[in-house]
């Protein structure tokens, strides 16, 4: 009560003495960590290398990293705290490239008389081709340096910091070091391997056996990051620094795809892809072909631009139908509007460009605007998306209006031309433009011709129009005969002509 009291009046002693008991749990005081650190935090202990060197003494190696007093740690190694520099000695065995320091500070450990500082060096002469390891092994055969739980956080640490080469650096030491698998050194694995799979950082081949053992315990415990590593590396799909051979010794593929249906049911979108890869192989243990277009399906819902252009790809490449050469551009477009250019080259064999340039076109179309906004929202729709003089006069923009791009639907039975043509936008600006004249028609009211004297005199005013201002109709309408129409419209001669880029759009 006395020693409380004195405490709370700020006596630095008292204040010293009353953290380490809380912190031990010692000697009348419960084990309390956070009251000890509080009373160690007092003002007026603010420079007190005493109050330092109780937190470091008092305090594992892996509860100094858990709450970020590793500074703390520092300091009472430089102050000459033996217990200090062991400690820190084993911190930069598990984080620092460099072993010199390390080395440093379990030497003046052991000269202080630490018998385990003394342990780890005679390890170090025994193997000094690893001194890391050997240091570690070494201090794991004694528990209260609690050497296992400071690996733990070590790993943690790394992942919190992502610098790669820390993480794969400590990632090496847990897993050769000789000590007890647990749940928190799985997770620890299990998350480091899933930061390293796709950053290209090669890694050294460890024992698959324990890997295996360290992700199936995050499996069963319902991690699905484990589900994914595992379930990939059983199907034999590398990563891009992780073979498959490192996170296990066979492959089982019937195991290795429900695990990934796992990870895909809990949101890696990933392992649909992956799904679908297994599946849509014809040779392979599960082939499936309906399966695999399910898998594919849910990758491209998932936001996988891939799996949205191959899915893109192959509704085009069959499309019986304009709903679904409708279903195909979309997802074309969508993988497009996120930067995959194999897709935006695959939408682009659907269009037929206009000659000259944009800026001719824009003057032109400035000039005719004010007179005859019904005339310029057609050729700018025209030129956008490549329309023959017959498509932009009959088209009906409104209804034709996709947020993709256009469908061209003529109301003229007797001619080619009224065969549907699926139109993406390649460009916002396209897209805005079309948005633009579909409200101008919507609000105007005016609607494609229906009868042959309308279109007629349709013509007329574009002729007139272009012919009064000296404009190339070149300029707005593409010069195309039916065989070339025909290459761009969805249908099994478009899907002949383009076979090469739908091939590449298929490609994972």
């Amino acid at each position: 009560m006395r020693l409380l009291a004195l405490a709370r009046q700020g006596d630095t002693t008292a204040l010293c003495e009353v953290g380490r008991r809380y912190l031990l749990g010692m000697d009348g005081f419960p084990r309390y960590i956070d009251l000890g650190l509080d009373y160690l935090s007092h003002p007026s202990l603010a420079s007190s290398v005493q109050a330092t060197m109780v937190i470091a003494d008092a305090l594992s190696l892996a509860e100094l990293a858990r709450r970020n007093l590793l500074i703390v740690l520092s300091t009472a190694a430089n102050a000459g705290l033996v217990s200090a520099r062991l400690k820190l000695g084993i911190w930069r065995t598990l984080t620092s490239p460099d072993s010199a320091e390390a080395m440093s500070l379990l030497v003046a450990a052991a000269d202080a008389g630490c018998d385990m500082a003394a342990s780890a060096l005679v390890a170090v002469r025994e193997s000094p081709s690893n001194p890391g390891i050997a240091i570690l092994n070494a201090l794991l055969a004694f528990p209260s340096l609690e050497v296992q739980q400071a690996i733990v956080q070590a790993l943690a640490t790394a992942v919190r910091c992502r610098d790669l080469d820390f993480v794969a650096r400590v990632l090496r030491q847990a897993l050769l070091l000789r000590f007890e698998s647990t749940s928190e050194l799985a997770d620890g694995v299990c998350e480091a391997l899933s930061m390293l799979q796709h950053r290209g950082l090669s890694l050294m081949t460890y024992q698959s056996q324990r890997v295996e053992a360290l992700l199936t315990l995050c499996v069963n415990r319902g991690n699905p990051a484990a589900a994914l590593l595992l379930g990939r590396a059983l199907c034999g799909i590398n990563a891009a620094s992780i073979p498959s051979s490192l996170l296990t010794a066979r492959r089982n593929v019937r195991r290795g795809s429900a695990l990934l249906l796992r990870a895909a049911d809990a949101g890696y979108t990933e392992a649909w892809t992956l799904l679908y890869r297994l599946h849509a192989n014809g040779h392979g243990p599960v082939a499936n072909p309906q399966m695999a277009r399910f898998f594919l399906e849910k990758a491209a819902e998932g936001g996988s631009a891939n799996a949205q252009r191959q899915l893109g790809a192959l509704l085009l490449r069959s499309a019986t139908c304009l709903e679904e050469a409708e279903q195909g551009v979309q997802w074309l477009h969508t993988a497009a509007s996120v930067g995959d250019p194999l897709a935006r080259q695959l939408l682009s064999t659907l269009l037929l460009p206009c000659e000259g340039s944009d800026d001719e076109a824009n003057s032109a179309i400035g000039a005719i605007l004010d007179e005859d906004a019904w005339l310029a929202y057609r050729l700018r729709v025209a030129r956008d998306f490549g329309l023959t003089k017959v498509e932009a006069i009959n088209v009906d923009v409104v209804a034709g209006a996709r947020a993709w791009g256009l469908v061209v639907l003529t109301p003229v039975p007797t001619s080619k031309s009224s065969i549907p043509r699926v139109l993406p936008g390649l460009r916002p600006e396209v897209l805005e433009n079309l948005r633009m004249a579909v409200e101008y028609f919507r609000r105007s009211g005016q609607t494609p011709a229906s009868s042959d004297t309308g279109r007629r005199q349709r013509l007329q005013r574009l002729r007139f129009a272009l012919e009064r201002r000296g404009i190339d109709e070149s300029l707005f309408f593409v010069q195309a005969n039916s065989s070339v129409l025909s290459a761009r419209r969805v249908s099994s001669t478009w899907a002949f002509h383009s076979r090469l880029k739908i091939q590449a759009a298929l490609a994972d």
